[in-house]
């Protein structure tokens, strides 16, 4: 559906960089990166805010680097909803309706369509001032959706919205894309929003595209530290290796571990929080001795960040594995890392 070759693009001191990536048709696409990673222009040079310097967009077989944002078949939701504040809800909606000259009959069916899809009927006749954050997201998507866009482009959604508003715009995005199968972007810097919508996801850092695949397929495999950090997977740590028993002896500044993976020299290695495992403190070989120093309860397990010795470690169990080990700040724990909970990237050298 959308095949971005090459693409570059330059501001002040920022560019984009070689982007190349294939959207299927019917996809939900996010682009997930740190504030300051390009999101927002990549999805502006999709909607033809941006002139490139080069490179190629093809939305649906038909190249449109050079055509105007009304003639891309794209609906596009900036992160500020830019909703006209002199009009109705009703009339945000048909704006799009009214450039195509649609009739009155078809922008009433329409309208109410899409209000009720999204909930916001009881809206139609409200001035857009005063209405909640979530209101004005859901306005917003009405109005994009309206002309009947090939693509859905959305700019951080639901940033300003708080957790519970959050998650059930999410919900709503998912469920809409689903019924309708319009190819949808959104772009965004937070793990958990990327988990409850995305089919695929590319990592975007400083403009350049690091790496694309479904979100298990990264979370399994992330191409390098950086992306680990981002994904929120654990904890990064620079080690010295060196080749034993089939894999590597791993000497980090206070402890050291055993991997299954060869390596040699200097290294960075993610410990995945998920994988460790937490015991009382014991005598067997490979555990490393840490101090509790905080304690998140989530819906379904702990988040914990330990100290060992100078290293801060983050660990996540499953609740009853803290209630059984008693887990609060300041206990003594064993940390163990299976094979598993390990990670090793080659160290990177600069240019």
């Amino acid at each position: 559906m959308i095949r971005i070759d090459r693409l570059n693009f330059s501001i002040d001191d920022f560019a984009l960089r070689d982007v190349t990536v294939h959207i299927r048709r019917g996809e939900y696409f996010v682009f997930l990166g740190k504030p300051g990673s390009g999101k927002t222009l990549l999805l502006e040079c999709l909607a033809g805010l941006r002139r490139l310097s080069s490179g190629a967009i093809e939305i649906d077989g038909r190249r449109v680097e050079h055509v105007e944002p009304r003639g891309r078949g794209v609906g596009y939701v900036p992160q500020d909803y830019a909703l006209f504040s002199k009009r109705t809800v009703r009339g945000n909606i048909e704006f799009a309706l009214r450039i195509q000259r649609s009739d009155r009959r078809r922008m009433e069916a329409t309208t109410h369509e899409l209000a009720d899809m999204l909930g916001i009927r009881h809206l139609l006749g409200r001035s857009i001032e005063g209405l909640s954050g979530g209101e004005r997201q859901r306005v917003a998507l009405a109005r994009a959706l309206a002309a009947g866009p090939k693509i859905l482009l959305l700019d951080e959604p639901v940033s300003a919205l708080d957790d519970e508003t959050r998650d059930g715009i999410l919900f709503e995005l998912r469920k809409i894309q689903r019924q309708t199968r319009t190819t949808t972007i959104h772009v965004c810097h937070n793990l958990d929003e990327m988990r409850a919508v995305a089919d695929r996801v590319g990592i975007l850092r400083e403009g350049k595209l690091i790496q694309v695949g479904n979100p298990e397929e990264i979370r399994r495999s992330p191409a390098d530290p950086d992306v680990a950090g981002l994904l929120g997977l654990g904890t990064i740590l620079s080690a010295t290796a060196t080749l034993h028993d089939n894999g590597s002896r791993l000497q980090f500044a206070d402890f050291a571990l055993n991997s299954d993976q060869p390596a040699e020299g200097e290294v960075r290695v993610l410990l995945r929080a998920e994988r460790m495992r937490l015991t009382r403190p014991s005598s067997w070989p490979g555990e490393i001795a840490a101090r509790i120093e905080s304690v998140l309860w989530r819906d379904s397990t702990v988040r914990l960040c330990l100290r060992a010795g100078s290293t801060l470690l983050r660990a996540e169990v499953p609740h009853a594995d803290a209630e059984a080990l008693s887990l609060v700040e300041g206990v003594e724990v064993a940390v163990h890392c299976p094979g598993e909970a390990i990670r090793v990237f080659p160290e990177v050298r600069a240019e």
